[in-house]
């Protein structure tokens, strides 16, 4: 390969999912020889990837003082097509993902390149009992690159695998993969700590007998000064979620429905088969996520230095869904005696787990 100290394209028939994020440190020097090997089963379509047949990203970013060396042990192709011009680029990313955490990282300041080439497209093995062969580069070490700062702050540097598509943005590459490096990258004076913890505020529709919460400043103020004819009140029970990803929290998402009119509804949950679901269900509105919770442990209970959240549901009782969310277990206990059910834990009715 042009330019690089190490590296070299070979043929396998690798077989393998992708997806996770596998944090390698960023002075991991190891590498992986070239292979060739038969997969257990064919390679999926249209997939170029840093995971080897095991799922595995062993991808580096060596800096040292002004430059930077991408170490990576494995860049495969494992779709019929051949790629486009490939490339490794390393960005400071302001946060390790946008949305969950199968998404990428937001791309917000370039740091160093580095040019590959094309890999071609899987070949069939003339073998109905063989799958096809599959292209790869193996061991592949770049020369010293010139790194460039971000401003100052706290960054997540990430290793990206690109690919020309003629996108509209990143001279036309397009993400394939990516690694989140291990450790975040503080430049200059550091900044201060994100505010993490949020306020969920309670309303309640006297005339529905409908409750809604949200996190969102934005909709606290609306409905504090009187949107919607001032049919939101305030019920004085409000509970703390974060505002962004922490470590063990789940996404909460948010979903709307105006199919009961003239009542509307909305739902809650940090659970992935939910938000599924709905936002399979054309009669719901997917509105993104709401707030991150944490999910109760396997005997149902939560984690030292968080609470229980309750939710119940009421039965559909005038004609329309509706879920109440309370921290009180006392509120709970009221819900269901007014013939509403709990949907939580089976021990422990507990739902999810919030910050205190």
């Amino acid at each position: 390969m042009a330019g690089a100290r190490s590296a070299r394209r070979s043929c396998s028939a690798d077989g393998r999912g992708r997806g996770r994020h596998v944090r390698v440190s960023i002075f991991v020097s190891t590498l992986l020889a070239a292979v060739m090997l038969l997969a257990a089963e064919p390679a999926s379509a249209s997939s170029v990837t840093f995971a080897n047949k095991n799922g595995v990203k062993n991808v580096s970013a060596v800096i040292s003082g002004g430059t930077v060396e991408f170490r990576v042990a494995n860049i495969e192709n494992d779709s019929k097509r051949p790629t486009g011009t490939l490339r490794l680029e390393l960005w400071a990313a302001s946060r390790p993902f946008v949305d969950d955490a199968n998404s990428a990282p937001p791309m917000d300041y370039k740091l160093a390149q580095f040019q590959l080439g094309v890999l071609q497209g899987s070949i069939p093995s003339g073998d109905p009992n063989i799958p096809p062969y599959t292209f790869k580069y193996t061991n592949l070490i770049s020369p010293p690159l010139a790194l460039g700062v971000p401003p100052d702050g706290t960054w997540y540097y990430v290793v990206f695998l690109t690919e020309f598509t003629g996108a509209a943005t990143d001279d036309g590459f397009s993400v394939d993969d990516w690694v989140v490096m291990p450790a975040t990258v503080t430049i200059g004076t550091p900044s201060p700590p994100p505010d993490l913890i949020g306020t969920a505020v309670e309303y309640l529709y006297a005339d529905w007998g409908f409750y809604f919460v949200t996190a969102f400043p934005s909709e606290i103020d609306a409905l504090d000064n009187g949107a919607f004819g001032r049919a939101w009140v305030r019920t004085g029970e409000t509970f703390h979620v974060w505002r962004s990803q922490v470590a063990a929290s789940a996404a909460t998402c948010r979903f709307f429905s105006a199919v009961f009119a003239p009542k509307s509804t909305h739902f809650y949950t940090p659970f992935q088969a939910e938000c599924n679901a709905l936002k399979a269900n054309p009669a719901w509105v997917d509105e993104g996520i709401a707030f991150y919770v944490a999910l109760p442990d396997a005997d149902g209970f939560c984690a030292v230095g968080t609470v229980p959240l309750y939710r119940a549901y009421n039965n559909g009782i005038g004609g329309a869904p509706n879920h109440r969310y309370t921290t009180t277990f006392a509120t709970l206990q009221q819900m269901l005696a007014a013939g509403w059910a709990f949907e939580g834990n089976g021990n422990t009715e507990i739902f999810a787990c919030v910050p205190q």
